[in-house]
C-alpha cells in the first residue's frame, strides 16, 4: 500500500489542475496504483471538494476495463456528482459555455433519481423500486492528463473526468418499469448527433445491450459492497444517479449543437449548443 501522503499529493494535483483547466502528467501508472488506491484517491479528492464548499447531489458510475486483472468483478467504481456542476435542460434544450473546451468530450447517459434512500435488507426488486425517474443526459467530461498515457486509475483519480452534467426533463417509472427497466433498455436505442457548420452528422449509434442494459443491476451490487464494507447506501433519497455513457464519448468544439434521441424508452431527445 503506498503511503498516505502520496496519494494525498495526487490528489492535490489533480484539484489544483481541474481548478485551473490545465494538464498535468498522469502517475497511477508510476506510482503503482491498484484499483483500491485510485479510489482513495478519488475519496481524498471528495474529501477536498467538500471542504471547498461543494455539495453532494448524487453518484456517476465510471466504467472500468474488466480486462484489468485487479479489476475482474468489471463493477464501474462510483464518482460523486456536485450541485455546481449539475444543470437541467428547460424543455429539453440549453445552452453551455464552458470555461475552455481543450480535451472536453460529451457522453449521452441515463440520470436516475432516487424517491427513498436503499436500505441493508434490499432484495434486487426493492432495490429497484426506490428509483422514481429516469432522464436522458448529456454529461461533459474533462481531461486533466496530458498525452494518452493515462489508465483506469488515472481516470478514476479523476472522478472519471467529470466536469457538468446537462439533464432533460425526467420522466416517472411505473411500478412494473422499474422492475424491468434493464430489459427496456437492453432492446432500445441511442443516437448522437452534432450539428455544426458543415450539417448535421450521426456520430454515434448503439443499443443498450452493447453497454448498459445491466446497469441498474450493477447499481445494486454496489450497493451491497458498501452495506458489507461501509454498513451504508452510497446513495441516499432525492440524490441522483448517471449511469456509464451509453456511447463512446466525443470531442467537442464551440458552436457546434449536440442532439441525442433514444428509442425504446420513452424519453424526450435532449439537445445543448456550446457557446
Amino acid at each position: 500500500m503506498l503511503h498516505t501522503s502520496r496519494l494525498l499529493s495526487y490528489a492535490h494535483l489533480i484539484q489544483a489542475a481541474q481548478a485551473r483547466r490545465g494538464l498535468l502528467e498522469p502517475q497511477a501508472r508510476q506510482l503503482g496504483l491498484n484499483s483500491e488506491e485510485a479510489e482513495r484517491v478519488l475519496e481524498t479528492l471528495h474529501t477536498l471538494s467538500v471542504a471547498d464548499g461543494c455539495q453532494v447531489v448524487g453518484r456517476k458510475m465510471i466504467p472500468v476495463s474488466p480486462q484489468e486483472p485487479n479489476l475482474q468483478s468489471g463493477l464501474p467504481t462510483l464518482g460523486y456528482l456536485y450541485e455546481h456542476s449539475l444543470a437541467h435542460a428547460e424543455d429539453n434544450a440549453a445552452c453551455i459555455k464552458l470555461r475552455s473546451v481543450k480535451q472536453v468530450h460529451v457522453e449521452p447517459k441515463l440520470v436516475f433519481s432516487l424517491g427513498s434512500t436503499p436500505e441493508q435488507g434490499d432484495s434486487l426488486e426493492t432495490f429497484l423500486q426506490r428509483f422514481d425517474s429516469v432522464a436522458l443526459a448529456l454529461e461533459f467530461l474533462q481531461n486533466p492528463f496530458k498525452g494518452e498515457a493515462w489508465t483506469d486509475e488515472d481516470k478514476v483519480c479523476a472522478n472519471g473526468f467529470h466536469s457538468k452534467l446537462l439533464i432533460g426533463e425526467a420522466r416517472t417509472m411505473s411500478h412494473k418499469s422499474r422492475t424491468v427497466f434493464d430489459q427496456l433498455v437492453s432492446h432500445s436505442s441511442m443516437t448522437l448527433n452534432v450539428i455544426d457548420q458543415q450539417g448535421s452528422h450521426i456520430v454515434g449509434f448503439g443499443v443498450g445491450r452493447d453497454n448498459v442494459d445491466k446497469s441498474l443491476q450493477q447499481a445494486y451490487a454496489l450497493h451491497q459492497r458498501h452495506i458489507e464494507s461501509k454498513e451504508e447506501s452510497p446513495f441516499a433519497k432525492g440524490q441522483c444517479l448517471a449511469m456509464g455513457g451509453w456511447l463512446p464519448s466525443k470531442q467537442i468544439a464551440n458552436g457546434q449543437e449536440w442532439v441525442v434521441v433514444v428509442s425504446g424508452v420513452e424519453l424526450p431527445s435532449l439537445r445543448v449548443a456550446i457557446v
